[in-house]
């Protein structure tokens, strides 16, 4: 799926959860992919698919959207994640940010008997750590390889970034 093809999905997700949705020209849109009304509230969207963390190019444009078409809220929806500086911008200019795991979450709303995929892990069982948590979020601690050998990692990355070296 290409970018746009990810808006026009976006905009039959919007539908299906109640809302007026429309997808604005591919170009010369001032920073909005989608335009959203709810209950008398208008809505701008800046749908981001990429590979990678998005960035703050992608609040700074809907921020500009929200003025442009004077709009109540800005959002960026996206199937990845988002820099800590675009989480920071986007709490300081009250943007909402959707991230891969709301995004599948609205996703499974639509097919109810769909359940979250969740990547095959191998718990650590050594021993001396079976019941290690993460000291950070107290999620389980998984068996991971990376390119300097076997770690342990949080089960609950993306999210959580912890590691702990064996």
């Amino acid at each position: 799926m290409d970018g746009i093809q990810f808006e026009h999905y976006l905009k039959e997700l919007y539908l299906s959860r109640g809302y007026a949705a429309e997808v604005t020209s591919a170009s010369g849109d001032y920073g909005a992919d989608l335009l959203l009304k709810k209950d008398g509230t208008k809505i701008v969207v800046q749908a981001k698919r990429h590979a990678k963390d998005i960035g703050i190019k992608a609040v700074q444009e809907v921020m500009g959207a929200k003025s442009y078409y004077q709009a109540e809220e800005a959002w960026v929806v996206s199937n990845s994640y988002f820099t800590k500086a675009a989480r920071e911008l986007a709490s300081k200019g009250q943007v909402l940010l959707v991230d891969r795991d709301e995004l599948i979450d609205y996703i499974l709303i639509l097919n109810p008997g769909s359940t979250k995929p969740v990547p095959s892990k191998r718990i650590h069982s050594d021993s001396s750590s079976s019941n290690e948590t993460c000291s950070k979020c107290g999620s389980p601690m998984v068996l991971r390889t990376g390119k300097r050998g076997e770690f342990l990692g949080c089960s609950s990355f993306p999210k959580c970034r912890n590691t702990k070296n064996l």
